[in-house]
Parts: C-alpha cells; structure tokens; sequence
C-alpha cells in the first residue's frame, strides 16, 4: 500500500503543471463605461469595442501605440472584461506586459523541454493582452518565443491585442518578422488630448479609484 501511495504520488507530481503568470490578472474597474472617449482616442476605442465583441475575428492583431499615460493599459483591460463579462464569458484571457513575459522566460525557460511546457500553456490561452511590447527589444531568446506563441495563436483565431510606445516600424529592437505580423493587423494611435479632456480623465480616474 506504501509503495502504491509512493507511486500515485510520484505520478501527480510529474503530471502537475506548473504555474505560470500566476499573478496575472484583470482589473474590474477598467472597463469601457470608466473609460473617457474623445477624439484623440477615438479610433482605438472603437477598434478595441470591435475587437470585444468579436475576439479573433477581425483586427488580428490590434496594435495599439501612444505615449506613457493616454489610456492604452485601460482599453487592454476593458477589453479582456468585457470578453470574460459579455461576449465569451469561457474564454481564457491573460493580461501581461513585456516585463512579466521576459521574468517568465528567464524563470521557467532553461531547456527544450521547459520551452515546449511554456508553449503548451500559452495554447490554452484565447486572448492575449501584450502591454508594453517595445520591452521585448534587444533579447532575442525571448523574441523568438514570443514569435512562436504569436504564430500558434494567431494561425488559430486566438485574439492579440498589443500596445508600445511607438509604432511597429519604429521598433528597431525587436525582429524584422515581428515588425511585418504586427504590421499585419491593424494598427491605431492614440494621441495627446487637449486640456479640457485631460482635466476629464483626471475626474474619472478619480472617481474610478474612490478618492472622491
């Protein structure tokens, strides 16, 4: 009977999977309805909506690119809950940003047999939420992973939404064939908002954290 538990203990342990982008979730408050629309966001509000409703059906990928603070992370996370809320309510989605895909790597990513669980994880996945891309420049190791969880999704209508601080062709860091996919999907700008709507995003975010 020892020998047996040994045994089933041993074959749970080998079939276990590890846990990856355990700390990986989507903020509730960052929603479409606590977003500010305006017309230097226009494009991209619109263009995340569609993607919402309709993941991995058009706009694949959906390149989203502004600088620092203009509401790029909020639409990745309305758009992952409105996914999980309304339109695919089972659907697996992960939100993360280069930095976390890069940790992730370096952690669990030593040989071929953990590259080949690393992927495997990544094909549960239905909608990938990439925040902040242009962190991926200069380590080829893990540009070349990503290059290959993109194709697997993307060949299977899994949905990629990815956001940077520049537009791809100006991404000098990461792979040419990086460049020529996200190129391939549609991409959109959000620019600089005028005083008046910079002074409503403040109130929203606000209001959307408690503090009034």
């Amino acid at each position: 009977v020892a020998k047996s538990n040994a045994q089933q203990g041993s074959i749970k342990k080998t079939t276990e999977e590890p846990v990856f982008f355990k700390d990986a979730e989507l903020k509730s408050n960052l929603t479409f309805d606590s977003f500010v629309e305006g017309e230097f966001n226009n494009e991209a509000y619109r263009a995340a909506t569609v993607i919402a409703k309709n993941p991995g059906k058009v706009f694949n990928p959906l390149f989203i690119y502004s600088n620092s603070g203009l509401g790029k992370t909020h639409l990745l996370h309305s758009i992952g809950n409105y996914i999980k809320n309304v339109s695919k309510p089972g659907a697996k989605v992960l939100y993360i940003d280069a930095n976390d895909f890069v940790e992730e790597y370096v952690k669990f990513v030593k040989g071929e047999k953990e590259s080949e669980t690393l992927k495997d994880f990544f094909s549960t996945v239905d909608v990938l939420l990439f925040d902040d891309v242009q962190f991926l420049e200069n380590k080829v190791k893990t540009e070349e992973m990503f290059f290959y969880i993109y194709q697997k999704m993307v060949n299977s209508n899994k949905q990629i939404v990815i956001t940077s601080d520049r537009q791809p062709n100006e991404l000098k860091g990461l792979e040419d064939r990086l460049i020529t996919r996200f190129s391939q999907g549609l991409t959109v700008k959000i620019n600089n908002p005028d005083t008046n709507t910079c002074v409503k995003i403040l109130e929203k975010q606000i209001k959307n954290e408690g503090l009034n």
